[in-house]
């Protein structure tokens, strides 16, 4: 019932090879294609883990074959703790290194300091990039939405590439450049400035999901004989809805099962892999898919609510000016068709389902705790019924012990009382008569013995009044320590009471303190942020190294030191703007001390690269180089105590590290070997963010040593 299957065939994470088995051509690819071809602005903008980045890399890779130069800028390899003009020489720096023009336009960014950042970019694309390409030039920009992280407003950015489409029409070179826009967002989420004219322009290429004729190739890599593998593929898609990521993970789950011979084996997976509650605490895109709807910028309440009428079936427009909309279409977890929205596909539907929505209301967690509440005085009123029927089962058994000895001190009352009597009808009897003297002194002597057992009588009837008397103490002793003891029973259910409510008032303080000092931290990070990138425009641009060290203290404080590095080096730079070389030197040192205390080797190997990038920036290639080298005999260095420690994530960045360096000093083969020993451990560690990031890094390495070796 089974084959062999072909190795490798399907690829659940990162970037596909352009031959890779597993890629599913779709309509996006065509569209794509002949839309830039055609010299279109086009814009990918959906979910994650659709095929963006494998999508891109085909298509650059055709536009090469037709005589275009292509440049791929995947802003997430920019970094993110930087100011405007180290961003924007980034983006130029990654133009220059893939179309070979990295000293030209270094000489033009140097040339015109005196512009701003946004101006020197856009300048050097018209001028030096579209001056020395005399073809048609591509440039993709992907991972848009990482601008969202940066300290400062791109909206001028976009501003300037909606300008470059609009200018085509009186400049006849700018028709030579075509841009494609990759990411998480919708067109609106690019310029949020509401006084700036919108991102209107370019064409949309929709991504969908694949169609059973799509997919029909993947039957191939499930490894089964005659129709056996269709059916399979059939069910696969019955539940993904040919969603990319979900169709290839389940389908490879199918490959690595030789048991699975029927559409029961698929479900059993699929159940295993995306519908089990610990599945959906691990899978990745589930993961981002609820995260998207539970912490994005839209109202939670509002989005779930929605969420609910699609899942109900209800009739929801695809309104794409209704941010509640595009927020559900960019979480993945709805599509739109005929107009109306609709679930993804069957996972979807099941993991967020009906229960889903209601437990994630913002409102669920406090109805939890009421019913905890509810349940914890239920339980407390339990005990203590228990304790009140013990006390009145005790009270009761007091209670009949003295009416018992309340009866018999009765009945020795009037035991005595015969007794008397018959003591006066004895006196009367021998004052009536003298004559009966002698048998009234027998009957006297009985009388005494009657009247002395009479006492004796009294005396235990008295003495049994007195016992009575005693248990009826004892009685209501014991009435008083059940009233005694049911009374701290209610105290000491008052003071848990007391005790729960001020630790939940403490628990409530101490969250809210936690978020006050978040929030401190980021307003002094931002106003810092600000203030460095004022001052830097200003005469007293050295004053900005002040605020560098304010700012690291911040980081210093938080524990981030990758920031706290980041921020010193910045401020290192600044001073060799200035040509203070030795101060410099004492920050570089500052920042290297910071992953040097805390044993990071990579990460100090990753500061001695970026100051050997600032003195390189700064004309210095010769110390430029000795950084470099530091670098590289630190990481060749630390790498084998890090394996023997198999600490895959911190081998992974030694290697991408290493990759830099052997790039900087020019040795393009020892850098591709790097990131050939990088690549495999980021996919495995399930990086999908890096592994792009060193797929595409290779490329660039593979294509530089190219064009050296022509």
């Amino acid at each position: 019932m089974s084959t062999t299957q072909p190795s490798g065939f399907y690829v659940t994470g990162g970037t596909l090879r352009r031959d890779a088995p597993s890629y599913v051509a779709r309509r996006a690819d065509e569209d794509l294609f002949e839309g830039l071809h055609g010299g279109s602005f086009c814009y990918v903008l959906t979910s994650r883990q659709m095929g963006k980045s494998s999508l891109m890399v085909r298509t650059a890779a055709r536009l090469r074959e037709s005589g275009a130069a292509v440049a791929v800028l995947d802003l997430t390899a920019i970094g993110q703790n930087l100011t405007p003009e180290q961003w924007y020489d980034g983006l130029l720096g990654r133009v220059g290194q893939q179309l070979d023009l990295e000293d030209e336009l270094e000489d033009f960014w140097l040339d015109n300091e005196r512009l701003g950042a946004l101006q020197r970019w856009t300048r050097a694309v018209r001028e030096v990039v579209l001056d020395k390409v005399k073809k048609p030039v591509v440039l993709f920009v992907d991972e848009i939405d990482a601008v969202r992280s940066l300290p400062f407003s791109t909206d001028e950015f976009f501003a300037a590439l909606r300008e470059f489409h609009n200018r085509r029409t009186e400049d006849a070179e700018l028709r030579r450049l075509t841009l494609c826009l990759l990411g998480v967002a919708t067109p609106s989420d690019l310029i949020k400035d509401t006084r700036t004219t919108p991102f209107n322009v370019g064409q949309r290429i929709e991504l969908t999901d694949f169609g059973e004729d799509e997919a029909r190739p993947l039957a191939a890599g499930l490894g089964r004989e005659g129709n056996l593998g269709e059916t399979l593929l059939r069910r696969v898609l019955y539940w993904t809805g040919g969603h990319p990521y979900l169709t290839q993970r389940l389908c490879q789950a199918v490959a690595e099962d030789e048991g699975v011979d029927s559409t029961a084996g698929v479900d059993r997976l699929c159940e295993e892999l995306f519908l089990s509650n610990r599945a959906r605490e691990r899978d990745d895109n589930l993961l981002f898919v609820r995260e998207r709807l539970l912490r994005g910028e839209t109202d939670r309440v509002a989005l779930l609510d929605l969420y609910g009428r699609v899942l109900s079936g209800r009739n929801v427009p695809d309104d794409e000016t209704d941010p509640l909309v595009n927020a559900l279409r960019l979480s993945g977890i709805a599509r739109a068709e005929r107009g109306r929205l609709h679930v993804r596909n069957r996972i979807y539907g099941h993991v967020f389902d009906r229960n889903w929505v209601v437990a994630n209301m913002p409102d669920a967690e406090v109805l939890r705790q009421r019913a905890a509440y509810r349940r914890g005085l239920l339980r407390a009123a339990g005990v203590a019924a228990v304790i009140f029927l013990l006390l009145g089962a005790l009270s009761v058994v007091a209670l009949t012990q003295r009416n018992r000895a309340l009866e018999e001190a009765r009945r020795a009352d009037r035991n005595a009382q015969e007794r008397e009597r018959a003591l006066t009808d004895l006196k009367k009897a021998l004052d009536e008569t003298e004559l009966q003297r002698g048998f009234a002194e027998g009957q006297r002597q009985v009388a005494d013995e009657a009247r002395e057992e009479a006492e004796h009588q009294r005396e235990e009837a008295e003495r049994q009044k007195e016992i009575a008397q005693e248990k009826s103490r004892q009685a209501a002793g014991q009435q008083r320590r059940a009233e005694q003891e049911r009374a701290a029973a209610l105290s000491a259910q008052r003071m848990a009471e007391g005790q729960r409510q001020l630790a939940n008032q403490r628990a409530v303080e101490a969250e809210t303190e936690r978020k006050r000092a978040d929030e401190r931290t980021k307003v002094a990070t931002s106003t810092l942020f600000k203030v460095i990138r004022f001052v830097r425009e200003t005469p007293e641009k050295k004053r900005a190294v002040e605020y560098y060290d304010q700012l690291a203290h911040v980081y210093h404080e938080t524990g981030d030191h990758e920031n706290e590095a980041e921020t010193l080096l910045s401020a290192g730079g600044v001073l060799l703007e200035l040509k203070e070389g030795a101060n410099a030197e004492q920050y570089v040192g500052r920042a290297l001390k910071v992953y040097h205390d805390v044993r990071d080797a990579p990460g100090e190997g990753y500061a001695l690269a970026k100051a050997g990038d600032l003195y390189k920036s700064s004309g210095d290639a010769e110390r430029a180089d000795r950084y470099y080298r530091r670098s590289l005999a630190l990481l060749r260095e630390a790498l084998p105590a890090i394996r023997a420690g198999a600490d895959r994530k911190q081998e992974a960045y030694a290697l991408y590290y290493l990759s830099l360096g052997y790039a900087a000093v020019g040795d393009y083969r020892q850098a591709i070997e790097s990131c050939r020993g990088a690549l495999p451990l980021f996919q495995s560690l399930r990086d999908p963010v890096m592994t792009d990031i060193v797929e595409i890094r290779l490329e660039e390495l593979t294509q530089s040593l190219k064009d050296r070796e022509k």
